[in-house]
């Protein structure tokens, strides 16, 4: 024990010997909101570099210290050593009343004065430069490995943008946007770009670097697979570490890994006992309405219970703060997620699990399992014999009224995919129609709500966010450049932009919606036109095998008629899917959501019949149609490239 200045001591005292200071009479710690926030990293820095600072502590009899400066660190201890220990903790005693005591903490509390973010970022890029992995900065400071990776990327961000998140001219979040592009010359370069613009938004970087092309449903699948699988599997993305901006190449694939995962994890709950499990995305569109079974008792195992309501508690103490940590947040989230599920999952008993169901989704990136379920008799699957006797009772009209209730529902995710097939679609006829698409236009400007029409380049039917069909997307030059342009080239570049301004992901045309922009848009079009592109836009792969195994035979009912289709019933889903993708397109058949009021396929016509060799599962028609194509648009585009290039001119002179 050393004796200092005055009424002050330094010494060493049990960590068993120390209490809170908000603990002490009516208490000595300022501190009140934040008490407990990040120990966990606190305890990591302690752990590795030890204690750097004395806690300031007061007598307060029989032995015992209260802490006037210094809790999170006392609380930090505990977490290492355990509130019991007698580990010897470095203190300074200070021979203060209780009134003293507490001014020594909230001078320290006002006083102390964090790192920049900047600043702090900088000093891991730094320890990374000196030899340091993301694992050890992890373990000393505390830190999580993507936090880490976060830090990291902020601290190499170009100094340009560094300057200026510290100087206060961009946001946080612009900075970390900033971190999508991966080296200082594109960071700089849209850096200039965007402040000349006065237009320094974390949205508006984000944009510019192809980020939020797809929509989140799209993006958080990242999170649920793995970005390294994703790469394993040949996938190329830029990660938003940040956020679900991800810049992801093919959307196809991610898609497609996701389902596998989720289709292992129906499997897997039909072979622990559940009578049956489904994809969200496969079931109809109110499925996610379905309610729960109610049960009397969760079966909580162990310390189950326990560990739950703390993790609320300490979840409900998160959001009193004014700036929590939203990694915190996430974590508490998952810890809540699993017990729940786990207890829930268990508290079925085998009876009740062969009566019920789950469904299956992915929710901000994180699998959600819904245990329990009773599907309502409206939405059990049609359980109809598809045979000799049963295939012709199932054909289709060529009616667009509203399905029959025995009628197999498509999924809503495969409803959204035909939607933007029909967009795609409709915008190909549409610039080939220019008094049309002028049409299209002013309806958009003047109803509303556009009704499938975004009046802007932001539409499903073609262009983005940054396309400058004029050449400049600052409107003062815009409209210089627009003055210029002959009177026909400005019909033709409007045509191009009403065409891109659809967005008919969510409609299709199988009902009778008289509101319904995209049936009214497509209708109108020219059938000599629409056509050929449904037929060129329609995906067979994807539509045949989203769809169930009666909707396929439904389909080679209409394409190649109910002989070669009560042939085809006596195959599995796979042989039937198959078969489906290689014969049904050729004839011209489209499903019911994508036949305007012209449409001219089958059951229309009727195709000839192959003749069936021996029974043979795998017949097929002779004399196979030649596949439609979709409409040539060639002129028409020509003209819209000769307009932009014409504007463009017009902006290089100047």
């Amino acid at each position: 024990m050393k004796a200092t200045e005055g009424n002050t001591m330094d010494v060493q005292i049990p960590l068993n010997k120390l209490k809170f200071g908000h603990e002490d009479g009516e208490g000595i710690n300022a501190r009140v909101i934040g008490r407990d926030a990040r120990l966990a990293e606190l305890a990591a820095n302690l752990h590795a570099h030890g204690q750097i600072e004395n806690l300031v502590v007061k007598p307060m009899g029989d032995g015992f210290y209260s802490v006037a400066n210094g809790n999170r660190r006392l609380a930090a201890f505990h977490l290492i050593h355990g509130e019991t220990s007698s580990f010897l903790v470095n203190c300074t005693i200070h021979e203060v009343d209780e009134t003293r005591a507490f001014e020594y903490s909230l001078a320290t509390a006002i006083t102390a004065e964090q790192l920049h973010p900047v600043d702090q970022y900088e000093a891991f890029a730094r320890l990374e430069a000196h030899g340091k992995t993301n694992e050890e900065i992890a373990r000393q400071y505390g830190l999580t490995e993507k936090q880490v990776r976060q830090a990291l990327a902020l601290g190499r961000l170009a100094p340009v943008v560094r300057n200026a998140w510290r100087a206060a001219t961009i946001t946080a979040d612009a900075a970390k946007a900033f971190t999508l592009a991966l080296d200082h010359g594109t960071q700089e370069k849209l850096f200039a770009k965007l402040e000349a613009k006065g237009d320094l938004n974390p949205w508006s970087v984000r944009a510019a670097l192809g980020a939020g092309k797809l929509d989140h449903d799209v993006l958080q699948l990242l999170d649920f697979v793995g970005a390294e699988a994703y790469r394993a599997r040949g996938g190329e993305v830029i990660e938003d570490l940040f956020g679900h901006s991800h810049i992801i190449q093919d959307a196809d694939l991610l898609k497609a890994m996701a389902r596998e995962k989720l289709t292992a994890e129906c499997e897997q709950l039909r072979a622990d006992g559940w009578s049956w499990a489904e994809i969200m995305d496969d079931l109809p569109k109110g499925a996610r309405y379905w309610p729960p079974t109610e049960l009397k008792q969760i079966a909580y195992e162990g310390d189950e219970k326990q560990r739950l309501d703390a993790a609320r508690k300490a979840l409900d103490d998160l959001y009193q703060q004014d700036d929590y940590s939203d990694d915190e947040e996430e974590r508490l989230g998952l810890v809540i997620e699993a017990i729940e599920k786990a207890a829930r999952a268990r508290s079925f008993t085998a009876k009740r699990k062969a009566e019920l169901g789950c469904i299956v989704d992915v929710e901000n990136g994180h699998l959600v399992v819904s245990f329990g379920i009773k599907r309502p008799a409206e939405a059990e699957p049609a359980r109809r014999n598809v045979d000799a006797g049963d295939i012709g009772g199932a054909a289709a009209s060529t009616s667009t009224k509203p399905k029959a209730p025995d009628e197999p529902e498509i999924s809503q995710a495969l409803k959204q995919r035909l939607g933007e097939q029909l967009t795609k679609a409709a915008a190909t006829a549409l610039i080939q129609d220019e008094q049309l698409a002028l049409s299209v236009l002013l309806a958009g400007f003047c109803s509303y709500d556009g009704a499938g029409v975004k009046v802007s380049v932001n539409g499903l039917g073609g262009g983005g966010p940054d396309e400058e069909v004029l050449g400049s997307d600052e409107f003062p030059k815009a409209l210089r450049l627009a003055m210029q342009l002959k009177p026909a080239e400005r019909i033709t570049l409007l045509a191009d932009i009403a065409a891109r301004a659809l967005n008919f992901r969510d409609f299709a045309l199988d009902n009778d919606d008289e509101d319904s922009g995209a049936i009214a848009i497509c209708n109108a079009l020219d059938p000599s036109l629409i056509n050929p592109a449904l037929r060129g836009a329609f995906d067979a792969k994807d539509y045949f095998a989203g769809v169930s195994k009666a909707l396929s035979l439904k389909a080679i009912e209409e394409a190649l008629g109910p002989d070669l289709a009560r042939q085809q019933a006596k195959g599995g889903k796979a042989e039937i899917t198959a078969f489906a993708i290689e014969n049904v397109p050729p004839t011209g058949w489209l499903p019911p959501q994508l036949r305007p009021k012209g449409y001219d396929g089958p059951p229309v016509k009727k195709p000839k019949l192959a003749p069936i060799d021996g029974g043979k599962a795998a017949a097929k028609p002779k004399g196979k149609a030649a596949p439609a194509k979709p409409a040539k648009a060639a002129k028409p585009v020509k003209r819209a490239a000769s307009a932009k290039k014409a504007a463009k001119k017009t902006a290089r002179k100047r």
